[in-house]
């Protein structure tokens, strides 16, 4: 969604996790403007790979040295090497959409999370993609006091920010600044990064 090829680097950092320095970190990042650097995936899905939990923590822990904030965003399935990588975050931010399933999958991971990590701050959570027209949905209040969490961030559909960026392979912000999604974004920005 940035407009950028997934080299596929990190399949081989993966690989071989024993070779991972900053040098080959900073060579397979790229960078996109002064404050974002992505460490992409590969554009394709014609390679197998298995992922293991100490390969993807070693690439961690090479990246921590170099940015003073590092973000993973984690597929969504369930994995040892996600698990693994969640576990021993600082920070976790579920997004959810308000459905029903959904609520289900966050509670599950939010209860994980809580007794796995007792002395960490909970979860947040961003509930996203609130108001598809004849979707049923549960309303954010109540799919928060499910959870028993406010929310971070309540997100409003927006097909025409979100599509016109996806389109164009630019952030939000660059493509609709003003729009209520922009906004709410940059606060969950300034709520994190402080």
């Amino acid at each position: 969604n940035f407009n950028q090829d997934g080299s596929g680097g990190i399949l081989d950092a993966l690989g071989q996790p024993d070779r991972v320095d900053g040098t080959l970190i900073e060579r397979l990042m790229t960078n996109l403007g002064s404050k974002l650097s992505l460490l992409n995936g590969p554009g394709s899905v014609d390679r197998d790979l298995t992922i293991e939990a100490h390969a993807v923590e070693t690439i961690l822990n090479v990246v921590r040295y170099s940015a003073p904030m590092v973000m993973v965003d984690v597929p969504n399935m369930w994995a040892p090497w996600i698990k693994h990588t969640l576990l021993n975050s600082d920070e976790i931010i579920i997004t959810a959409t308000p459905e029903l399933p959904s609520l289900r999958n966050a509670k599950n991971l939010m209860d994980l999370f809580k007794a796995a990590r007792a002395n960490d701050r909970p979860p947040r959570l961003i509930i996203n993609q609130v108001g598809i027209p004849k979707r049923p949905e549960i309303a954010p209040a109540d799919f928060a006091k499910a959870l028993g969490v406010t929310p971070l961030a309540v997100i409003p559909h927006d097909p025409a920010a979100f599509g016109l960026a996806q389109g164009n392979g630019q952030m939000l912000h660059e493509v609709a600044p003003k729009s209520k999604a922009s906004e709410i974004i940059n606060s969950i920005a300034g709520t994190i990064a402080g």
